[in-house]
């Protein structure tokens, strides 16, 4: 089936075309799409990068030459700007005149969003460099790129016309005005979410037209490259065991002996800083090391992989990837054939390279292109065993290998075959899940890598804030977290980004952004880089296992499963839940029906992500089912659905009764607690105020030494 919107081909199971981003129907095609169920996926909030490009000097170029010419020039202009969108699963949301608007991270979010829409942003303006205006002259482009939570939601249900708003759309068109010709502007976010992947100079602070508060911007200049071993503090917290069996395979490699390794765990768990540390170690001995970092929007391309490593190992000798591997493979003692055979597999690894004087004895396109996966295999090895002839052992790291093109699994499979009897260590990173190596990696042996116990999440929080936390935040941070190093760092960063200034008294909750409760009380302020981290990984699942993660978050952490199905109207199917299990989102509670996310953060991305209109009607459903089931057990927790569907008459008196049994019960700190709740309800006046009154003198009954408690705030 096709596309109605742009006549691309479409998949059958997408929900979205992958050339236009229009929404696709069951059947395939756009426009005929019925409405989701209850709504619960008829928009959704979610973090994007916007990108707003726009040529320079149109309206002049209209003025002084023959509009006809200027349109074919303009034309051209703009289906550059739009091929770099598509290659970089940019979503191009409309023409604006001589301008583009494009969005990365919809409909389908990735967790580099940021950094695929600076990589289009310098393919734009590398694509512009060559082109010309009507009368010859070169075209320039402005732009502008932002980050942040937008609404994505339909304007007219009858024509599936979908909308973006919020205030990176219109950030992103303001820094746009504010580049010079051919310039690429971005803001702050946006470099936090490329996470220290660009390299870019600082522009400082600027007003923006229309805008109130002004932000730092910088000029984007090019790409860093990834840099892992610079973090925060520079030393690693804990992973004593992981790093003495590192240093055992650079022991290995310094006797001589090569070695294979995979580092498997979850995003953010700490891998690239491992690898990094063994790297560092390594260049501290002596030893080369190479780095090579997999992409998500590179693993269509084909050979990648081999691309980059032979240009990041020609690039410590200052030559390009051809001219060092020329200097390595074609020596005198290669026969001719050979040489014509592996001339093929040269081109199809350094197809940008040249080949002076070889090409007449190795062609650069083979005789049997079905050869080339052989030849290059063959090359790998040759190559690698030449390498370290001329250069001595050497440690690769291969990172994201859940990112390699497929076409490359044969040079890896080269690489870890030479280890077994070469001085070469190679060291791989990636998520659980399959990768196009997995018979490469059968029989390498795995390090499994684990979130960081509490007193080491405290020490990295401390790491990151400039002081210690008290023990109750440090419990709370390392719950909410499950020791994931990245999360524990932005949640950090989010809640003390002043540094030690900004630290907290030792068991104390920072006003300007508490820890949520130890029960998993919902909060705003998930940082944004994880929204979007987070947000990726819950819009790679299918429709139904989406929309069940969706609803499950506004039960709570833990959830059950009738109660799920209760509020969504329909069953949910054991593979979904089985699906969400393998995708490390939820984990089942013993034998019972009920389930937990696996990280409060993830049920924090799944919630925010609703819209609010549904999360309300979320909230009073799930409200109506605790009620029937049992409302004398669940009083609190019904008070606090009702509160969040935004039913304030329903909700206050629930709240009185649930402050009330809990001051009878002897818990004063959570009977205070409700009562401020239902004075924050009712707002203003002698009802609120005699609230508060009571939760003041409740909170008088807490036992000396026991912390005040973090006031819950409803769930919305």
């Amino acid at each position: 089936m096709r596309c109605d919107s742009c006549g691309a081909p479409t998949r059958p199971t997408a929900r979205f075309c992958d050339q236009c981003g229009a929404p696709l129907g069951a059947t395939g095609q756009a426009g005929r799409a019925e409405r989701p169920r209850d709504d619960v996926e008829a928009g959704d909030r979610r973090i994007v990068t916007a990108l707003f490009a726009d040529l320079v000097d149109y309206v002049r170029l209209v003025a002084e030459h023959d509009p006809e010419d200027v349109r074919h020039k303009v034309d051209a202009a703009l289906r550059a700007m739009v091929d770099a969108i598509k290659a970089f699963d940019g979503t191009r949301e409309k023409f604006i005149g001589d301008a583009v608007f494009a969005v990365f991270g919809w409909p389908q979010g990735h967790d580099d969003d940021a950094l695929r829409a600076a990589h289009c942003a310098l393919a734009i303006q590398q694509a512009l460099a060559t082109a010309d205006g009507p009368a010859g002259e070169p075209l320039q482009v402005r732009i502008g790129i932002a980050t942040g939570e937008v609404v994505a939601g339909m304007r007219h249900a009858d024509t599936m016309d979908w909308s973006l708003t919020g205030p990176a759309v219109t950030t992103a068109a303001r820094i746009q005005a504010a580049a010079q010709p051919g310039e690429i502007l971005l803001d702050e976010a946006t470099l936090r979410a490329a996470r220290k992947q660009l390299d870019f100079e600082d522009r400082g602070l600027q007003l923006l037209r229309g805008q109130t508060h002004p932000i730092r911007l910088a000029r984007l200049l090019g790409e860093a490259g990834f840099q892992p071993w610079h973090r925060p503090g520079g030393t690693i917290v804990g992973r004593e065991a992981e790093r003495a069996r590192l240093r055992a395979v650079l022991d290995d490699l310094l006797d001589g002996r090569g070695s294979a390794l995979v580092i498997e765990g979850e995003p953010g768990i700490g891998k690239s800083r491992l690898m990094a540390d063994l790297a560092e170690a390594a260049s501290d001995a002596g030893v080369a090391a190479t780095w090579v970092d997999n992409v998500s929007y590179g693993a269509r391309e084909p050979y990648r992989f081999g691309r980059a490593l032979a240009q990041a190992i020609a690039d410590e000798h200052g030559v390009d990837s051809g001219t060092m591997t020329r200097r390595l493979i074609f020596t005198p003692d290669v026969p001719p054939d050979q040489a014509r055979r592996w001339g093929g597999a040269v081109a199809a690894i350094a197809r940008d390279a040249a080949f002076s004087g070889w090409e007449e004895e190795a062609p650069l396109v083979p005789a049997d292109p079905a050869d080339v996966a052989t030849a290059i295999h063959d090359l790998a090895s040759r190559y690698t065993a030449r390498l370290l002839e001329v250069s001595g052992p050497r440690l690769v790291c291969v990172d994201d290998l859940h990112w390699l093109d497929p076409s490359s699994a044969g040079i890896l499979d080269a690489l870890v075959g030479e280890t077994r009897s070469r001085p070469i260590a190679i060291v791989i990173g990636t998520r659980p899940g399959p990768t196009p190596a997995d018979a490469t990696l059968a029989s390498i042996e795995r390090i499994q890598l684990a979130g960081l116990d509490e007193p080491e999440t405290r020490a990295l929080a401390a790491v990151v804030a400039g002081a210690e936390l008290g023990p109750s935040d440090g419990r709370r941070l390392h719950r909410r977290t499950a020791g994931n190093p990245l999360f524990i760092t932005e949640t950090v960063r989010a809640i003390f980004p002043s540094g030690a200034d900004a630290a907290p008294e030792p068991g104390a909750a920072h006003p300007d952004g508490r820890l949520p409760d130890d029960d998993g009380t919902v909060r705003p302020g998930l940082p944004m880089t994880l929204r979007a981290l987070l947000g990726a990984r819950i819009d790679a699942l299918s429709d139904d296992a989406r929309t069940t993660l969706r609803v499950a978050s506004v039960i709570g952490v833990t959830f059950s499963v009738p109660v799920v199905e209760d509020v969504l109207g329909d069953p949910v199917a054991p593979e979904v839940l089985a699906g969400l299990a393998d995708a490390s989102l939820v984990v089942p509670l013993g034998a019972t029906d009920g389930w937990r996310f696996s990280h409060p953060l993830i049920h924090d991305a799944a919630y925010w992500g609703l819209l609010g209109s549904v999360r309300r009607q979320l909230h009073a459903r799930v409200a109506d089912r605790l009620e029937a089931d049992d409302p004398d057990q669940t009083i609190g927790v019904v008070a606090r659905h009702r509160a969040a569907a935004g039913d304030v008459a329903r909700a206050v008196p629930l709240l009185v009764q649930a402050a009330e049994r809990a001051a009878a019960m002897g818990a004063p700190a959570e009977a205070g607690s409700f009562w401020f709740e239902a004075a924050d309800l009712v707002g203003a006046g002698p009802e609120a105020d005699a609230f508060r009154q009571r939760a003041r003198a409740a909170l008088e009954a807490v036992p000396a030494g026991t912390s005040p408690p973090i006031v819950p705030t409803p769930f919305g």
